[in-house]
């Protein structure tokens, strides 16, 4: 016996992103404030001044992890499935946290589906920045690697 109503995926409210997000920041700085042994020096750091923009692209580059749209457009699939259009993306250090989304999902000629993401309000003067795509794997960067014109990463 079928359902009268077809089921619908589930879409997470904006309200759990945010949360997810001020979480993992939390967790994040917590554990780069815990690591290494504690110092009057280390304690007396001087604090960022100034925050900074990154800007830049994620690519999945397997045909197998996206699926492509009418409109030229596409989305990741199983493992994948969170990298999609409008998916947060958060750069997390020990002196706070900023969040983006991902932006215009294009399918290239190349085989590979392209997004881009911009995110304002990072934290400049900081030693380890981790950047997080949805729900995948996070990548480390030093702050000149995330100034650069334009942060390219691979998430497949």
């Amino acid at each position: 016996m079928q359902p009268l109503h077809p089921e619908t995926t589930a879409r997470r409210p904006v309200w759990m992103w945010a949360g997810a997000a001020a979480g993992l920041g939390l967790a994040v700085t917590m554990f780069l404030n815990n690591s290494g042994p504690r110092t009057p020096a280390a304690a007396s750091r001087p604090t960022a001044t100034g925050t900074f923009v990154v800007t830049g692209a994620v690519v999945l580059g397997d045909g197998a992890s996206f699926t492509r749209d009418d409109h030229l457009g596409c989305a990741g699939t199983g493992g994948y499935a969170d990298v999609r259009d409008s998916a947060p993306v958060l750069i997390a250090t020990a002196g706070g946290f900023a969040a983006g989304k991902l932006t215009d999902p294009r399918a290239l000629t190349d085989g590979t589906c392209r997004f881009f993401f911009t995110v304002r309000g990072v934290p400049a003067g900081q030693n380890t920045y981790l950047l997080m795509v949805a729900d995948q794997e996070s990548h480390q960067y030093v702050e000149q690697e995330l100034k650069a014109w334009l942060v390219s990463l691979r998430v497949d």
